[in-house]
C-alpha cells in the first residue's frame, strides 16, 4: 500500500491547486487547507451571481483583493 501525501499538512495538493466544492444549490466554493482561499478569483461563486473573495480564510472586499495584487482582471 502506498501512502498518499496529506496536502492538509503542507505537502503539495495533488491537483496543484484548490479543492473545488459545488454545493447542492449550485454555489461553488474554493478551499485550500480546509479554509476558503483563492488567489486567482473569488473563492465563493454563488448561483445568484454574487461572489466573495477569501485569502487564507480571511474575507476581503473586491478592492482589497485587487490591491493585494492577487486578483485577475475580470
Amino acid at each position: 500500500m502506498t501512502s498518499q501525501p496529506d496536502w492538509r499538512s503542507g505537502t503539495p495538493h495533488p491537483t496543484g491547486g484548490y479543492d473545488k466544492v459545488i454545493v447542492a444549490r449550485g454555489d461553488t466554493l474554493y478551499f485550500t487547507a480546509a479554509r476558503l482561499h483563492r488567489l486567482d478569483g473569488p473563492a465563493v461563486e454563488a448561483e445568484d451571481g454574487s461572489v466573495q473573495y477569501w485569502v487564507a480564510g480571511q474575507q476581503l472586499t473586491e478592492q482589497q483583493f485587487r490591491e493585494r495584487g492577487t486578483g485577475q482582471p475580470g
